[in-house]
């Protein structure tokens, strides 16, 4: 007797997500590889910290624009976001520079560093997708995002404690705080998009591939070495 046949189950919108995340996951660039093992040298630390500055000054105005467009518990949602990047007592721009200072970069060296290419292209793609991107589209694109920084932060963390000697709870407070409220983040972006099953996948995907590999290239440009270091794992 023939048994019947099973059909194989098309995946929902959050498991095409996730598993877009996974196969970009920023953990596995050689950047932060070679951070979690030491290898960086002082002078890559500091040039991704003026260069990731831009796109953390910029992430609270790509919020702002987000908000401005949304309306009822997205709105809500999004105004919590953005109301802990710029907490008075500790916005996210001066935690930044308390790394950046640990790393001897000054707040001046911040303000005029020019965004190498991929780093551009970083801010473009969250201005573009923020201001003008499906609501879906967008909140996928900082999911994509945020999905990945605890983990990120865990491990930056433990890579600046064990081999670069910054011990220091203000130096260490940027990743330290993301490590805890991302979770609750990618949390709520998560629930949102379970709960819009309606939303266009194949646009929803795109925006967060465009968003992943944006990310991608960020660390591409302030370590031209991944490609090699890739090629030799190979």
């Amino acid at each position: 007797m023939l048994k019947k046949r099973t059909e194989p189950k098309s995946k929902t919108l959050l498991e095409s997500l996730d598993a877009l995340i996974q196969e970009h996951h920023l953990l596995k660039h050689p950047f932060y590889q070679a951070w979690a093992e030491g290898k960086l040298s002082k002078e890559s630390l500091q040039l991704y910290a003026e260069q990731y500055y831009q796109h953390v000054r910029a992430f609270p105005e790509n919020l702002k624009h987000f908000a401005a467009r949304t309306s009822g518990p997205l709105a809500a949602l999004v105004e919590e976001n953005l109301a802990e990047e710029l907490d008075a007592s500790a916005p996210h721009p001066m935690l930044w520079r308390q790394f950046a200072q640990s790393l001897g970069v000054s707040d001046a060296a911040l303000e005029d560093a020019r965004p190498l290419p991929g780093i551009a292209a970083l801010l473009d793609t969250f201005d573009e997708l923020a201001s003008q991107g499906t609501i879906a589209q967008a909140v996928a694109s900082f999911y994509a995002y945020e999905a990945q920084v605890p983990e990120i932060s865990s491990q930056k963390i433990a890579g600046l404690r064990r081999f670069y000697g910054i011990t220091e709870p203000r130096a260490l407070a940027y990743f330290a705080v993301h490590e805890e409220a991302d979770v609750r983040h990618r949390a709520a972006w998560r629930g949102w998009l379970a709960n819009h099953k309606d939303a266009d996948t194949f646009e929803v995907l795109c925006a967060a591939e465009r968003t992943l590999k944006a990310l991608w290239g960020a660390l591409d440009a302030v370590y031209p070495q991944a490609k090699a270091v890739a090629a030799a794992k190979n």
